[in-house]
């Protein structure tokens, strides 16, 4: 090679490096101009998606808050259909969330409910029908333990029709919201009719132990049952003993005792009889004690309903019975108000009509005949092979039932 082409060569790689460095140089701007734009769009999406967040949230705060307003009128025996709750840009506390809240009722489509939630910029609403929910929905709920022996069946029938399941298309539902195993027992022979469901999350292989029983269907809860607290009323005394030593007395209006009040207990000896005549509504601070082939007979000639709450014990001897002559299960209503492990025990020479709310109680029955109506229990237990037939009609319930409240059956959100 010529000095001359030497001399060119090295003129050249100068030249070439300082292109080369501008190449780099553009190429990382270029770079990091999309990086920083990625960055911004991430963080403005992100912005976005907590703002979003939090709209959402101030609207459910404004709905749980409107349902809340209506349940304390239901509660406090205020409720009407003037019971609308409305809110204007309501401010969150600790929070630049703000909701809005319309709400519209009527007898036909019950309550509407529209919340609206904003936060800066971003805005959230949430469309919520709602529907009034009583204690009874489904045949038998626990909290724990159910126990069904052979040849038990569990269905349905709907008082207002017949009282032949043949005329029910509603299917029962048994269940508990425990997720231990064997919560539920299903002996041989066992029957439903219907479902039995489990606590949310919990697996239906291990939490029902099916010993050779036919159901429908099981399956795992999606929200956790929820128990409504259930008070006695407040009711003067005499605070004393409604007892019957021999024969028979009469509980009610001109009866032996008031229909209504506040009692230490009820005390049945061996083979005596209460008879209830009219509506009562008992506050029992002690226990019902009912000796060996002694009766409750709920009158269906006097129109006999009977309401007990009840803070101590139900014992029963062998041969003890409650005949609900009225054949209506919501005329025979038992509230457990006791603490946690309250027993109540009960014997049906014949067929038993009756609810039963008590979640933190522990419940066996004995049964001569078919069970109607529904319990809610903490544990309970089937001491007999029985038919066990769920009312449908106790999921028509009133604002003056005990345990009724509003709660959500439809949303959709925007």
């Amino acid at each position: 090679m010529n000095k001359k082409k030497k001399r060119l060569l090295l003129n050249r790689k100068p030249g070439s490096a300082l292109v080369l460095v501008l190449l780099v140089v553009l190429v990382s701007f270029i770079i990091g101009t999309g990086l920083l734009a990625l960055g911004t769009q991430s963080r403005v999406m992100s912005s976005n998606q907590v703002q979003d967040m939090k709209a959402r949230s101030a609207a459910d705060a404004g709905l749980e808050h409107a349902v809340q307003q209506i349940n304390n009128a239901v509660r406090a025996g205020k409720w009407s259909e003037s019971v609308v709750p409305y809110a204007g840009n309501e401010a969150l506390p600790y929070s630049d969330s703000v909701y809005s809240v319309k709400t519209a009722y009527n007898a036909i489509d019950g309550y509407t409910i529209v919340s609206v939630g904003t936060d800066r910029n971003r805005t959230r609403t949430v469309n919520t029908k709602l529907r009034l929910k009583g204690l009874f929905e489904d045949a038998i709920q626990c909290r724990d333990n159910i126990v069904l022996k052979s040849g038990t069946v569990v269905d349905t029938i709907d008082s207002t029709i017949s009282m032949d399941p043949a005329d029910c298309d509603e299917k029962a539902i048994i269940g508990t919201s425990s997720v231990e195993a064997d919560s539920v027992i299903l002996n041989m022979g066992v029957v439903v009719d219907g479902d039995v469901v489990v606590g949310v999350g919990g697996d239906t292989s291990t939490v029902i132990k099916d010993l050779g029983a036919t159901i429908d269907r099981s399956y795992s809860l999606s929200t956790d049952v929820e128990f409504p607290p259930v008070s006695a009323p407040s009711l003067f005394g005499p605070d004393t003993t409604i007892g019957v030593k021999n024969g028979e007395r009469t509980i009610g209006p001109g009866g032996d005792f008031p229909a209504n009040g506040r009692f230490s207990g009820i005390a049945l000896r061996q083979g005596t009889t209460l008879r209830v005549i009219g509506d009562c509504t008992l506050y029992l601070t002690g226990d019902v004690r009912m000796g060996q082939d002694s009766a409750i007979i709920l009158d269906a000639s006097k129109n006999a309903k009977l309401t007990i709450y009840l803070d101590g014990d139900w014992i029963s001897d062998n041969n003890s019975s409650i005949n609900n002559e009225t054949n209506t299960p919501t005329t025979f209503a038992l509230y457990g108000t006791g603490p946690i492990g309250q027993a109540i025990d009960i014997k049906a020479k014949g067929e038993f009509y009756g609810v039963i709310y008590a979640p933190d109680a522990d419940l066996t029955m004995f049964s001569g005949g078919d069970i109607v109506g529904s319990f809610v229990t903490n544990n309970f237990e089937l001491k007999n092979p029985a038919r066990f037939l769920y009312d449908a009609s106790l999921r028509t319930v009133t604002v003056y039932d005990e345990g009724a409240r509003f709660v959500t059956s439809r949303w959709t959100e925007e």
